[in-house]
């Protein structure tokens, strides 16, 4: 799949395969029906700018949605780098880095999906499904649901990295499916020196042959095929929202002057089980 998923035609094809899903809505959220956090979302306004853009802006959390959230991500235990068995409270974060010995750049709510009831009515939200739905023609599977922090670092740390687990400082599109969407939801004010993200508008549909061979591009190459105007630096207060075609070239900002606490959601055709809910 994630050879065949990087050109248009082995793209359809995947999806032609998976034509006879029935997409009905789950509007049941533990046996009960549930109304969404988005009523105001237009859905069919949402999926026509990601057709056209590879991305949408409008979404939005409530006050007490937000609320709700940053109390668990303040008193829950965070995990370094996603790994178990490295874990602190975000408040201790400054002692854990002396305790482990090591420069911590990102951590995960490694339990948020099962202890937040927050963050469950969001993967279970009616609308985003919705959105979900129209946009990849089938109802869709949510195969990452993810609330963490990345934090100030250098460079360095940053490079040593690598992509794993962190915000790449390179442009790149995802082959998680031969179709897929996703959810992002800044849970901190996020401004070009706080982590933003960032994506290349169109780059979806439209991009030469060398860039669908080789995912990871510099920001320069990219300014120079598809414009500096097409490159959108993605900024917002806590609780703001947006939707993104992972196939879009996109790519996260290391924080400089504040730490940044997001949620990623995204849904896809299939769950080839890359990511633990």
């Amino acid at each position: 799949m994630f050879l065949i998923a990087r050109l248009p035609l082995g793209r359809k094809l995947g999806e032609l395969l998976y034509s006879d899903r029935d997409i009905t809505q789950k509007q049941n959220y533990y046996g009960k029906k549930v109304s969404s956090i988005f009523k105001d979302i237009d859905s069919e306004i949402a999926v026509k700018l990601i057709k056209k853009d590879g991305y949408y802006l409008g979404l939005q959390l409530s006050q007490s949605i937000l609320k709700e959230i940053l109390e668990y991500a303040h008193t829950a235990n965070i995990s370094i780098d996603g790994k178990r068995g490295f874990e602190f409270k975000y408040s201790d974060k400054n002692q854990a880095t002396k305790q482990y010995n090591y420069q911590i750049i990102t951590a995960n709510y490694l339990a948020v999906n099962s202890e937040c009831l927050a963050m469950q009515k969001l993967n279970n939200d009616p609308k985003l499904r919705e959105i979900a739905t129209k946009y990849l023609g089938k109802e869709p599977v949510l195969v990452r649901s993810q609330m963490g922090w990345t934090f100030v670092g250098s460079k360095q740390a940053y490079a040593q990295k690598g992509e794993i687990g962190i915000p790449t400082l390179r442009f790149h599109y995802d082959l998680d499916d031969y179709r897929a969407l996703k959810f992002f939801f800044y849970l901190t004010d996020v401004d070009s020196l706080s982590g933003s993200h960032r994506c290349v508008a169109g780059s979806h549909k439209k991009r030469k042959l060398l860039h669908y061979l080789v995912r990871s591009q510099s920001d320069q190459k990219i300014a120079d095929y598809y414009g500096l105007e097409s490159i959108v630096n993605i900024c917002g207060r806590a609780g703001f929202g947006f939707a993104e075609d992972p196939f879009c070239f996109h790519r996260g900002s290391p924080p400089i002057t504040a730490p940044r606490l997001m949620i990623q959601l995204e849904f896809a055709l299939n769950n080839y089980g890359m990511w633990k809910l």
